[in-house]
């Protein structure tokens, strides 16, 4: 499909090339825009995105050329390099259709596009680089379908767990884990499985990503006055059963949070820690008292997303005694044993690898760690026990899926590397 995408974008700069007075600035809005080369070029450029499962596209100016890079599976591909006498037109046109000043140049710009072709709500960033401007556009789908919790990548023992921490009838229940790790993907998954006709729900999200009927979806609205915590208090006064606030980012947030969760609401939310113990930390660096924390909380969900080994070039391999398989499986590691890789074809752009699947970490609060959150030994002592008590971690459920060939061990130091120090 790359080498397709390519041959396309070839064929419409050519046209361009042949149409347009490229040297006469803002040329292409000389008649329709509909029409116009350089929507055509647009066009085709999201259209292979789509196609090609991008989460976002990158337009990035360099010397001599505007680089097009596709992040697909959480890793960025570059796809073309777009003449630099068409870049002006280019980003001009992304930035008009994205509703922003075009005449601007010197300052970020945020706007959207209402992608009809394809029903994509389309997020647009524009900051100012060196060789011109640089944007980037998140892709959503309207058409987004909400996964089941079965599908979301758990491990039985996991799934079982997982399940019955989101069935606490009260408590502040954390999703965490980096920008582009699928936390608002389960987040979704939890209110639709919650979701009955019994339940009041209510959200404050920014932005809503999924509209599910039957849930209560309130915007951020800043320009009005409406963060996350006068949202939040605001969703009190409704009666809720279950809350869900898209990210606890500040102080505020995070007390009425915990407030909620005290007066007996279900509280879901998100934060940006590296593992289920550091919303503990985290939440606490943001002046919740440990002691009211500790009987806030419910528990906390680390997940990550690891690649898939593609299923078209997947092939067995046996892995030596001081290799990286040897380094992170540990015990479970034994000479002779056979793993899978993805050799590399045109079916995965030869990257070995096609789509993603979660990981994940479960800490479900007991009197125990409760006891050690409200003494403030959140640290090495509380490592330590949840250690003891057998907490599967995000690097126990990534082994799992290596010795079951969904992916390897180079994809989990990948991932993981920053979170474990692998020696």
């Amino acid at each position: 499909m790359l080498e397709n995408l390519q041959n396309d974008l070839d064929e419409s700069i050519a046209k361009i090339k042949e149409n347009l007075q490229i040297n006469t600035r803002n040329s292409f809005l000389q008649g329709s825009l509909s029409k116009s080369p350089i929507n055509k070029l647009a066009d085709l450029i999201i259209d292979y995105a789509v196609k090609m499962c991008a989460s976002d596209i990158h337009f990035e100016p360099q010397q001599d050329y505007l680089q097009i890079r596709f992040r697909i599976d959480g890793v960025l591909l570059l796809v073309y390099k777009v003449p630099q006498q068409i870049q002006i037109q280019l980003i001009s046109y992304l930035k008009l259709m994205a509703g922003m000043d075009i005449s601007e140049k010197r300052l970020p710009q945020d706007g959207s596009i209402l992608y009809t072709k394809k029903r994509l709500d389309i997020r647009v960033s524009v900051i100012p680089v060196l060789f011109g401007e640089k944007i980037v556009m998140r892709l959503l789908s309207s058409d987004s379908k909400i996964l089941s919790l079965s599908q979301m990548g758990f491990s039985v023992d996991n799934l079982h767990l997982f399940k019955r921490l989101i069935k606490s009838s009260s408590g502040i229940i954390t999703i965490t884990g980096p920008v582009n790790s699928g936390k608002s993907t389960l987040l979704y998954s939890v209110l639709n499985y919650l979701n009955t006709q019994n339940v009041n729900i209510v959200t404050i999200e920014d932005p809503i990503e999924m509209k599910i009927n039957g849930i209560n979806q309130m915007q951020v609205n800043l320009k009005a006055g409406m963060d996350f915590a006068k949202g939040l208090r605001a969703i009190l006064r409704q009666d809720p059963d279950i809350v869900m606030i898209g990210e606890i980012r500040d102080e505020a947030s995070a007390k009425e949070a915990v407030r909620a969760a005290l007066t007996g609401h279900l509280v879901f939310t998100t934060l940006h820690t590296s593992n289920a113990l550091g919303a503990v930390a985290r939440l606490i660096d943001m002046n919740v008292k440990p002691s009211m924390l500790s009987i806030a909380l419910a528990g906390s969900v680390a997940q990550r997303l690891v690649r898939k080994i593609c299923p078209k070039c997947k092939e067995v391999y046996q892995p030596e005694e001081n290799s990286l398989e040897a380094l992170l499986l540990g015990k479970k590691f034994h000479a002779g044993m056979k793993l899978f890789k993805g050799r590399g074809c045109s079916f995965c752009n030869n990257s070995g690898y096609v789509g993603r699947i979660a990981v994940h970490e479960i800490m479900v609060l007991d009197d125990n760690i409760r006891m050690l959150i409200a003494k403030g030994e959140i640290d090495l002592k509380l490592k330590r026990f949840l250690n003891l008590n057998g907490m599967k971690t995000l690097l126990d459920d990534c082994c799992e899926k290596v010795l079951s060939g969904i992916t390897t061990a180079q994809e989990v130091w990948r991932v993981l590397n920053g979170v474990y120090k692998f020696r």
